[in-house]
């Protein structure tokens, strides 16, 4: 079980705010929303000042020194939560505690702060229980962050890229854009792009389109002109075409087949 100390979002200090504790006996989780400067003691004893951006992690044990400042001259700002628990999900996770962790996906964290701390100040009838899943599905994401770490910074551009493409195949991607997005050349990024998914980039706007319109196909009355639309072409023949080529069929004719599918 996890018990929940106290958890916060957007805490704003000075640009002169100091942070340092080391008798607390709670776990201390930090998630930076300003650069900030981290003053970390290494197993020799040694200790290093670590300037670090906005949606860093820190995660500190009890009793073990927590140390960091605003820095550049901004204001200070961070979510935190301090809890306790009696469970072993950190250490099967081989996350580093009381060194920076960069954040690979801060928007999900963002959203599983927000949960965190609506379930601690409302106190739902099941909070306690949400709490610790919330807690559990937190430090999945840290230790997905921790496994990214070895990736480069074009291969993380590259994925955030495509997640862009996959979530809105609608927008009117362009080759020049995507490149200009990886800050590389037109033709360097589709030979990388490519090589780390197995498909060009055109293409895989091409697929995702089609894959969208399967959805409004088999769970809406949308027409195949609305359709076209609603996954971003600018006339039903070119949707038509591209679908066909795709899955072999016309938008009509996999609409009835899959309604044919759920009838038996």
């Amino acid at each position: 079980m996890v018990d929940i100390n106290f958890v916060w979002l957007n805490s704003v200090h000075e640009t002169d705010f100091v942070y340092y504790d080391d008798a607390h006996d709670w776990w201390l989780l930090v998630q930076t929303k300003s650069p900030a400067l981290v003053h970390v003691t290494n197993p020799d004893g040694t200790r290093e000042d670590i300037e670090v951006p906005t949606n860093t992690l820190l995660l500190y044990p009890p009793k073990a020194a927590a140390s960091y400042q605003a820095t550049g001259g901004v204001p200070y700002a961070n979510y935190y939560v301090r809890f306790y628990t009696d469970e072993d999900f950190i250490a099967k996770r081989d996350i580093p505690l009381g060194r920076p962790i960069a954040l690979a996906d801060p928007d999900s964290m963002d959203c599983l702060f927000k949960v965190l701390e609506k379930s601690f100040f409302y106190k739902y009838s099941y909070s306690q229980q949400s709490m610790t899943l919330v807690m559990r599905l937190m430090f999945m994401k840290i230790a997905e962050s921790v496994g990214d770490s070895s990736l480069s910074d074009q291969e993380r551009e590259l994925i955030n890229l495509r997640y862009d493409i996959q979530t809105r195949p609608d927008y009117q991607w362009t080759v020049k854009e995507m490149a200009e997005r990886v800050h590389v050349s037109v033709g360097y990024l589709q030979s990388i792009y490519k090589k780390q998914f197995g498909v060009s980039c055109m293409q895989d706007v091409l697929n995702f389109r089609v894959d969208l319109a399967k959805e409004y196909l088999n769970s809406s009355a949308y027409s195949s002109q609305k359709i076209s639309q609603l996954c971003g072409y600018q006339s039903i023949e070119h949707f038509c075409r591209q679908f066909k080529i795709i899955t072999g069929m016309s938008p009509l004719q996999y609409r009835k087949k899959s309604q044919l599918k759920d009838n038996h």
